[in-house]
């Protein structure tokens, strides 16, 4: 009796790490909508610890299409048509008309971090990156600069939290940095501390 008891309970522990490693597993393919992003619902997916494929921006093209190639097959997909992508690093990108946003942070807030570079003057020469960073309400609104005032505009009846807004916020930059301790972009953690979604 006591050896059947020790089986079951092996089996239901390999049983139960089974689903934990299914459910782990990686994926990576195209979302066409937020409502599919939602339910998870993904087009040339794949999982990533046994297959492979690429997905292209274009962007040093100026086209206004992703590339997909799924299966020796190459698919274009216009970014205006497509809610966003999921990549096997879990790197998750949205567009909003032609552009993509790579997103870093979701809490109250959406954050979405973007890396340009800027050409110096003819007299100075030289570049520099320079990080920019965006944000949405949530997965399906509008994405705008991370800024003091846009921020304050997504919440345009919120007088109270507008003033601890710029108690705590003194810069446009300091809405842009991350909290190390919370794991969160410190705007996001500071907007569930005040009871904001």
């Amino acid at each position: 009796m006591k050896t059947f008891q020790a089986y079951k309970t092996f089996f239901a522990i390999v049983i139960l790490m089974s689903i934990t490693v299914f459910s782990n597993a990686q994926k990576s393919g195209v979302f066409k909508s937020f409502t599919d992003y939602s339910k998870g619902k993904m087009e040339y997916g794949i999982d990533c610890t046994t297959e492979k494929h690429k997905i292209r921006l274009n962007d040093f093209l100026g086209k206004d299409y992703i590339t997909v190639i799924h299966d020796g097959k190459s698919y274009n997909l216009k970014k205006s048509e497509t809610w966003g992508f999921l990549l096997c690093n879990e790197k998750l990108v949205r567009f909003q008309d032609s552009e993509h946003f790579p997103i870093v942070d979701r809490g109250s807030l959406w954050i979405y971090s973007k890396q340009s570079v800027q050409v110096g003057s003819p007299k100075t020469g030289g570049s520099k990156t320079v990080t920019t960073n965006y944000f949405s309400k949530d997965g399906n609104s509008v994405i705008k600069e991370l800024t003091l005032l846009n921020l304050k505009a997504a919440f345009p009846d919120n007088h109270m939290l507008h003033d601890a807004i710029d108690r705590q916020f003194k810069t446009d930059a300091s809405l842009g940095e991350y909290d190390k301790f919370h794991k969160h972009y410190s705007i996001n953690h500071f907007l569930e501390s005040q009871g904001t979604k």
